[in-house]
């Protein structure tokens, strides 16, 4: 059985005002995903397992410098928006050419813009967290030696 790798991308502020929708996969066409129209762009998605047990430290995504896309990576580093990118596997057989019902999600990720790079062709945003990774992973709490165990005394 053939299977292939759609991936969504939502551009969004904290409040939740969505500023793009895109896909990467049904091409120059705009299709209805999850009750929302998705308007397609060429981006690829990097880093996205790459990072130590899957921490995604170093996720980032890139696209052709279009003027939407320009615009919208602009705004998105002017004012740290949020980055949602979803990746579903399904079976091209069935239906290739719109989004079937009964794609598997196979990835997800949540960042914030955090950083971006351009070049004549091809622009990146850098996503991750305006937190500490410390910080951000754990609860404040005071560790006592009931909680981690006698340390080694020399």
């Amino acid at each position: 059985m053939a299977t292939a790798q759609s991936q969504y991308l939502r551009l969004f502020d904290a409040a939740g005002t969505v500023y793009q929708r895109w896909q990467s996969y049904y091409g120059n066409a705009a299709v209805t995903w999850d009750s929302h129209s998705w308007i397609y762009v060429a981006f690829i998605a990097e880093g996205f397992t790459a990072g130590l047990s899957g921490e995604e430290s170093d996720v980032s995504i890139s696209a052709p410098a279009s003027q939407l896309v320009v615009e919208a990576f602009d705004l998105a580093r002017k004012d740290g928006h949020l980055a949602e990118l979803k990746i579903y596997e399904f079976n091209p057989a069935i239906n290739n050419n719109t989004p079937q019902d009964g794609q598997t999600l196979i990835g997800s990720y949540v960042g914030q813009v955090i950083g971006g790079n351009a070049g004549l062709t091809r622009l990146t945003l850098q996503l991750g967290s305006a937190l500490a990774t410390v910080g951000a992973q754990l609860p404040p709490r005071k560790f006592t030696t009931a909680m981690m165990g006698q340390g080694c005394r020399l």
